[in-house]
């Protein structure tokens, strides 16, 4: 089984002898699958079903170790180790990977994270770096709600979908141009148990993942209809942050009380997958290689702010007024 995918130009394929990873990640990028991709792929992604071969690799010594996984360097090949229990092999000369291991889900989500850090690098140099927020369209444009790592962005989500008028550009992570308009980047969109109750009874599957607990995935095409297809001037950004309040609090904020935080959800990127280990592979030569992409996230930042008002969004235990009271600014 093979699955194509195109993400503004850049040509992935995947394939392996485990169908059921294969589909798993078509569900993942199924807002930019294709019949086939428009020339050559620029990334091949085999996944393989069987155990790590790391007897293959002599006796490596790693190059660095992060909490998900060990890294070794061997010429023009990054081999990364998850502890024993999967294993990545990505030649850098012809762009191929070769993830396999007998964990499907471990497998999986190797698979997922390479090609989330590839299409990041990608959109970097295409000048759509990634903005980690909730990103919705209303009907003058786009506001991007920035939250940390479970801070709520998908309770919102979900709740953007239920409403006449709001489209999604975004759960996570909208991409943001040098006009300061926000394009579409939908993906699954992760959602904790305690919100089962809140999804449809179809296009939804359990995730485990390496470090945290596991999600239930609303599959893409369960709110296909529901995503703003073209880019949105950028008109509201909304700063966020939990409260044990009962009820939220939105209030105006100068524009530069956001710059702290573009710069840790955008430009820095805290909260969206990076894939160090595959882009740390010449030591200093490549923090000094993160400053082109850390200057174009930082310019169009500056375009988007200059463009949007500010606000401050305290978000308290009522997940319905946090909604009606974001919703305020999308009508």
């Amino acid at each position: 089984m093979n699955a194509a995918i195109e993400v503004h130009g850049l040509r992935l394929r995947v394939e392996g002898n485990w169908p059921e990873v294969v589909e798993q990640i078509a569900l993942d990028f199924a807002w930019f699958a294709c019949d086939a991709p428009s020339g050559p792929a620029d990334a091949v992604i085999e996944v393989r079903r069987r155990a790590p071969d790391f007897a293959a690799f002599g006796d490596l010594t790693a190059a660095f170790v992060t909490p998900r996984n060990v890294v070794y360097q061997d010429g023009q090949r990054t081999i990364v180790d998850y502890f024993g229990r999967a294993l990545s092999v990505l030649d850098r000369a012809t762009g191929r990977l070769i993830v396999e291991g007998e964990s499907e889900h471990l497998v999986h989500e190797a698979a997922y994270h390479f090609l989330l850090s590839r299409v990041g690098a990608h959109l970097d140099a295409c000048g759509l770096p990634r903005l980690h927020a909730l990103a919705l369209a209303g009907s003058a444009g786009a506001t991007a709600v920035l939250l940390p790592s479970g801070g709520g962005k998908s309770t919102l989500a979900l709740r953007a979908l239920g409403t006449v008028g709001v489209r999604l550009l975004s759960e996570d992570s909208p991409l943001i141009d040098r006009r300061g308009r926000l394009h579409p980047f939908p993906l699954r969109i992760g959602v904790n148990a305690t919100d089962a109750a809140s999804l449809p009874s179809d296009g939804v599957r359990r995730i485990e993942r390496m470090e945290f607990h596991p999600k239930l995935a609303l599959e893409v095409s369960a709110f296909a209809d529901r995503i703003a297809a073209e880019p949105q001037p950028l008109r509201h950004l909304v700063v966020g942050r939990r409260s044990l309040g009962a009820r939220p609090r939105l209030e105006r904020l100068p524009r530069r009380a956001a710059v702290g935080t573009l710069v840790r959800e955008a430009v820095v990127g805290v909260g969206l997958y990076q894939g160090m280990e595959f882009v740390l592979q010449r030591g200093t030569a490549d923090v000094v290689g993160q400053l082109r992409p850390a200057l174009t996230r930082a310019a169009c930042c500056t375009a988007g702010l200059a463009r949007a008002r500010v606000w401050r969004l305290t978000l308290g235990r009522d997940h319905d007024e946090n909604w009606n009271a974001l919703l305020g600014l999308l009508r």
